[in-house]
This record gives structure tokens, sequence and C-alpha cells, in this order.
């Protein structure tokens, strides 16, 4: 039986091939929640007062896009950004939405939370030093600041406008990366190349 001198070269490429681009093409879900307390507005026409709000949206770092001061994380279609009032059932917002954050902002300082791109206004955000070298990539947080927001501004949601007038507690803005996990074309090539290798060792023990 002839050896397969020019199948295992590939095989070994494969590997290697694999090996190197399981690295960048790394998928990392990142959770990024904002949260405020003392909370007066409403939402669908139902008012709220002393509420906490959260916002929660999941996303992946492959998708953070921007440079130094200001980095942008766009939701995806599959992952709206959703909105939970203490009272009121988990909404959706309908609009483009996005995590940001600002590390040098002139007049409020650093910050960090969610904004509405449609119509161009900030949701909620939480200031603070902190975010001063924050691009959205890591795991953050919890971090404890002053809450900003747009005064009276509706943004709509899946049970109507939201619309948040006044916040007397704090603001909080966390970021959780989870395991990075590899997509699946690295992922079949490395187990081609993995393939290959177990088949060179048993070449040679077996020639």
């Amino acid at each position: 039986m002839s050896k397969p001198t020019t199948f295992l070269p590939a095989l070994v490429l494969s590997a290697a091939g694999a090996m190197s681009m399981a690295g960048p093409s790394l998928a990392a879900p990142i959770d990024y929640v904002e949260q405020v307390t003392g909370a007066s507005g409403s939402l669908g026409g139902t008012p709220f007062f002393g509420a906490t709000i959260t916002l929660t949206m999941n996303n992946d770092t492959t998708n953070v896009s921007g440079s130094s001061p200001s980095f942008f994380n766009i939701q995806q279609s599959s992952n709206p950004l959703t909105l939970n009032v203490t009272g009121f059932p988990t909404e959706t917002f309908t609009d483009t939405t996005q995590a940001a954050v600002n590390q040098t902002a002139s007049i409020v300082g650093p910050n960090a939370g969610f904004g509405d791109n449609t119509l161009g206004q900030g949701i909620l955000f939480t200031k603070s030093p902190s975010f001063s070298s924050y691009d959205l990539k890591t795991s953050i947080g919890p971090i404890l600041g002053t809450p900003i927001f747009t005064l009276g501004e509706s943004f709509p949601t899946t049970d109507g406008l939201f619309i948040l007038n006044t916040v007397t507690g704090s603001a909080t803005f966390t970021a959780m990366l989870s395991l990075a996990v590899p997509e699946p074309a690295s992922l079949a090539m490395l187990v081609m190349g993995l393939a290959g290798l177990g088949l060179i060792g048993y070449r040679r023990r077996f020639p």
C-alpha cells in the first residue's frame, strides 16, 4: 500500500491554518446592563414612581466599532435592547439602539450606557471616570455613577412609549464577557486539522 504522501501535507497545512484562524475568529458574547433606582416616568401611558429600571443588551465584541474616545456596539436584530421597569412586564425597544461609551466627554465626563440611533438621543447612561479607557470589548463593573438621560424624551417600545422624567437614585453599568467560542467555519477546519495530525501519527506507527 502506498503512503498518502501528497494528502498528508495538505492536512498539516489545514491544521496550522485552522489553529491560526481560531484566534482572530473567536466570537466573544458580551452582556451590557444599565440600571437606575428611584426613577419616575411612564411606560405606555402608565406612570411609575420610585422604580428600578434595567436595560439589557446581548451582543458580541466583534461588533464593536469606533475609535478612542468613542466606541459603539449596535444591537443585532436577534437581540434587541430590553427594558424592565418595576411593576411592568419586560419590553423591548423598537428603534435601533446601541451600547456606547465616551471616554472623554467634555461636558458630562466619561460615560457608558445605551442610546437610540433612530432618534439620535441617549436613553440611559452612567457617568464615571472608570470609563476613561473602556472600549466595550471587556468585562467591567458594576460601575456606580451619576445617571445621565434625555429628560422627557419618548422612546418607542413593544408596550408603547418609554419616558424617563427623574432619577433620584444611582446608576450602574455592567458588562459581562462570556467565554470565547470559535466560529463554525474555524471550528470545522480545526477538527479537520486535528484529524490530519492524528493520521500522521498513525502512519508513523504503522509504515
